[in-house]
């Protein structure tokens, strides 16, 4: 199998050969590793016509000697007049007048140029698309290049005589991703297959150095998810065919300003402490060095994601200390600018504890607000395994972060080191403290480590710091008003939930919790236009960012529940997929996944899919249990199994195996990709204990594996 013949481009080469006769150029430009040469390769053994090919040289910057090889190329295929010849021999200023209608009346059906790109700024580029526009009727100068700087194609493209194809054109789909790398040798799952395919952007020869990489390791299936472009065949093609390339000082912007995502101008020069930053990066996005634009409009970029992994491999063999001065002023920048995420996330990469607890603390809760909550766990997570979680000046914001991005291990690790009691700091005010032991408060409520009775002490004890307008208010009413329900005091809940719904728009979250609740009260008070009503105004203060959100959980289950009575079963099923989403996320707060999922094992049952309604009951059970108290969530799931079992649901306790209620606890987290680490966290056990409870699942089950164990579980109607 030639190289060609690695994977069959049929799409691509189906569009070349459809470039209608009367489009004399085409031009097939991408960054090197696009397979552009291959697939004008492909296409010409494809096509019935006839091809002439020249590969430019740097040479053939004169013009006389690319004439020659072009001639040469066509009397491969067919005779060239004497006279043609003879014509290529005159001065330079007649060959455009003389020489190249002759050449362009003797061109075959296609004639391609590859490599355009080694003759820019010389007099031959231009003879190249001279030539293109002296061809007749039926004939195609095909060029393929790394840029198309110094073709001045405006003319031909206005007058839709060019066909231009780009990297858009050229990345991989999913079927020439997964036969590239089948054919390189690598035997990965086509998941894993596909996942490098999106890693790389489509990026054919990234794809196909990664899958070399892989091929023969009998971990490669676990490798394939982390190979990036700092591996070692990638990092040698880059710095081969790229960095080699370019002049030292270019080589040296490229590394540092590979500590951005987002690449501009202003941005690099501050950084950098350079000037002119705007115009090498349009020079090099013009040049396609892995650089594109991502809006012209203000100038900005990015490079492709395994460059900049590399660059950033590199910057850290070569500049080691230069990486965290770099990030340090891109934290400066973005915080002068008002962009608080992009601020933290420079400060936690930097390695900067201190920064990033005053980007947290001052800007934390408007992130969460704007539904930044994992971008800025995952900032917080570079500060270097568990830094948040035991810095006492930033673990009770840090532990909102991460639950709110749906981490309940390290947003438990985090209540635990700010619950530590803390010598009083001299200087510091009595209101100060205050606000301190409310944060904490706030946070022990919303994770419920005491259950629903601990959860409206702590409630309470964080609502005396807060008043009306502050940032934190909305979210400790709101949290007060579900410790209030959950307790029983329906009347009270419902005056805290109002005073949350004020905040509106200027706290989303906490707001649309509490209107969420408002209309489940009304609903089942068949107060059906109140129960509307607030549902479409919680649901309006949910933007794309805030639909995932754990806390939209509830948001969801209401429109669900009317969509159902209203008939719309397309909307019902979008609002529960929804919902299902949000639950993921709503891990660390066990109070509401027992509530949300009572509610939709509920909407499934009188959707009638039982197996359904019992999979959300197996689900609010085990929150439950994370509860030492429950509250009146304890009856309203005694209620829905009452009601599962009177619909002839089996009832998920029968034929335990000698399974106890913790061993079946733990063997319904087991199909799942927790660790032993997660499921101890998930269930707020330690890692002994859950090994030892694995241990006695797999005995009593007659199982020596995990997968083992969730095969005999499914067969006794355990698992699903």
């Amino acid at each position: 199998m030639t190289r060609a013949e690695l994977v069959p481009r049929r799409r691509l080469v189906g569009d070349l050969t459809a470039v209608r006769d009367d489009v004399p150029l085409i031009l097939v430009v991408a960054p090197p590793g696009y397979g552009k040469s291959i697939a004008l390769r492909q296409w010409a053994d494809r096509d019935q016509r006839a091809f002439a090919w020249v590969t430019a040289e740097p040479a053939d910057g004169d013009p006389h000697r690319l004439l020659r090889r072009i001639a040469r190329a066509i009397g491969e295929i067919r005779p060239v007049e004497p006279a043609t010849w003879r014509s290529l021999a005159l001065p330079e200023e007649q060959l455009t007048a003389e020489a190249l209608p002759r050449l362009a009346a003797a061109a075959p059906p296609v004639l391609v140029i590859d490599d355009l790109h080694v003759l820019r700024g010389t007099p031959a580029q231009q003879l190249v698309l001279a030539l293109a526009e002296r061809l007749p009727a039926g004939s195609h100068l095909a060029v393929a290049a790394r840029s198309r700087l110094g073709l001045h194609v405006g003319g031909l493209r206005s007058e839709g005589r060019c066909a231009e194809f780009g990297p858009a054109d050229l990345r991989l789909s999913r079927a020439e991703a997964l036969n590239l790398i089948r054919a390189t040798g690598a035997v990965l799952p086509a998941e894993q297959a596909l996942g490098i395919n999106r890693r790389f952007e489509g990026w054919p020869a990234g794809v196909y150095l990664a899958a070399l990489s892989l091929r023969g390791r009998p971990d490669a299936a676990a490798a394939a998810t982390r190979v990036t472009g700092a591996d070692a065949y990638l990092s040698e093609y880059f710095r081969d065919v790229v960095l080699a390339a370019e002049p030292a000082d270019t080589v040296r912007f490229l590394l540092r300003s590979a500590v951005l995502d987002t690449l501009s101008g202003s941005l690099c020069d501050a950084i950098l402490r350079r000037h002119g930053s705007g115009q090498l990066l349009a020079g090099l996005a013009a040049r396609n060095v892995f650089a594109a634009p991502i809006d012209p409009a203000v100038r900005s970029y990015r490079y492709h994601p395994a460059f900049r992994e590399m660059l950033l491999a590199e910057l850290r063999r070569r500049e080691r200390a230069t990486e965290q001065a770099l990030h340090r002023r891109a934290s400066t920048w973005f915080e002068r600018r008002n962009q608080p995420e992009a601020a933290v996330r420079h400060a936690a990469a930097a390695g900067d504890v201190r920064a990033t607890t005053r980007l947290v603390l001052r800007h934390g809760r408007a992130l969460l607000d704007e539904g930044r909550a994992e971008q800025v766990a995952d900032a917080l997570d570079m500060l270097g395994r568990g830094a948040a979680e035991r810095d006492p000046g930033l673990a009770a914001r840090a532990g909102w972060v991460y639950a709110f991005a749906g981490r309940s291990v390290p947003a438990a690790a985090c209540l635990a080191t700010a619950s530590i009691p803390r010598q009083r700091t001299s200087g510091s005010s009595p209101a100060a403290d205050a606000r301190s032991t409310a944060a904490v408060d706030r946070l022990r409520a919303a994770l419920a480590p005491g259950g629903v009775d601990g959860m409206l002490g702590n409630a309470r004890r964080a609502a005396r710091a807060e008043r009306p307008g502050s940032e934190w208010y909305a979210t400790t009413m709101a949290l007060l008003g579900v410790a209030e329900e959950l307790t029983g005091n329906t009347v009270l809940a419902n005056a805290r939930y109002a005073r949350a719904a004020r905040a509106g728009a200027e706290h989303p979250i906490p707001s649309a919790l509490a209107l969420a609740a408002l209309a489940w009260h009304a609903a089942d008070q068949h107060e059906c236009a109140a129960a509307a009503a607030y549902a479409e105004e919680s649901a309006a203060l949910l933007g794309p960012e805030l639909r995932t959100c754990g806390w939209s959980v509830l948001t969801h289950l209401i429109g669900a529940s009317i969509a159902l009575e209203a008939g719309r079963r397309t909307e019902f099923g979008a609002l529960v997929g929804a919902a299902t989403d949000a639950l993921e996320r709503a891990r660390p707060f066990p109070w509401l996944v027992a509530s949300a999922s009572i509610r939709l094992s509920r909407l499934m049952l009188g959707h009638g899919d039982p197996t359904a309604a019992r999979k959300a009951a197996i689900r609010a059970r085990l929150a439950l249990d994370q509860l030492t108290t429950t509250g009146v969530l304890a009856e309203r799931y005694r209620a829905l199994t009452a009601d599962l079992g009177r619909d002839g649901t089996p009832d998920e306790t029968a034929d335990t195996a000698g399974l106890t209620a913790a061993e079946q606890r733990v063997l319904r987290l087991l199909p799942t990709h927790l660790t032993l680490n997660q499921i101890a966290g998930e269930l707020r056990l330690s890692r002994n204990t859950v090994k030892t409870q694995v241990a006695a699942v797999y005995r009593k089950l007659s199982a020596s594996t995990r997968a083992g164990a969730v095969v005999q579980g499914r067969e006794l109607g355990l698992l699903d």
